[in-house]
Order: C-alpha cells, then sequence, then structure tokens
C-alpha cells in the first residue's frame, strides 16, 4: 500500500493502527513509563504505535523521518529491515 505521511495521519486511529499491521515492516518493540510501543516502517517513513501499559488501549500514532528519533530502538532494530527504507 503506498500513501502519503501526510494523508496517513489523517486517516482516524484505527485506520492507521490497521494499516500499520497489514502493511508495514515491524522493527521493534519497547515499554517505557506508561507506554508500551511498537516502531514500524511504512512506505517513506516510521510509525510508532503507542499503547497505554495498564489497559492496553491503543493511545497515539507517531510518525516521523528522523533517523534521531529511532535511537530509543537501536539496539533492537534489525539493520537488513532498513535497507529499503527511502527518507523523504
Amino acid at each position: 500500500m503506498t500513501i502519503s505521511r501526510a494523508c496517513f495521519d489523517r486517516q482516524p486511529l484505527f485506520i492507521r493502527e490497521g494499516a500499520l499491521r497489514l502493511w508495514g515492516v515491524p522493527l521493534a518493540h519497547r515499554v517505557d513509563v506508561c507506554r508500551d510501543r511498537q516502531l514500524y516502517s511504512f512506505n517513506d517513513f516510521f510509525a510508532e504505535l503507542c499503547y497505554d501499559k495498564n489497559d492496553g488501549s491503543l493511545t497515539c500514532v507517531c510518525t516521523f523521518t528522523r533517523p534521531q528519533r529511532l535511537e530509543p530502538y537501536l539496539e533492537q532494530v534489525n539493520l537488513d529491515k532498513l535497507a529499503d527504507f527511502k527518507p523523504l
């Protein structure tokens, strides 16, 4: 599926979650103080699904292209999966 980041960000929360689960490339998972986070590569950007750690509800989907945002995941990310990533 091809969609621009801007168009993706305008979709309802659960549509974005479904698109990532169907067509995104899962890269890493981490848990912080209050959220469970799953990192995906999707088209020409990255997306992070954020779930409430207490009740498991989806709280947000954050998209980005800046490699600095990958820092918390660096130990987990399989660099082979990033080989096809083409930032804007």
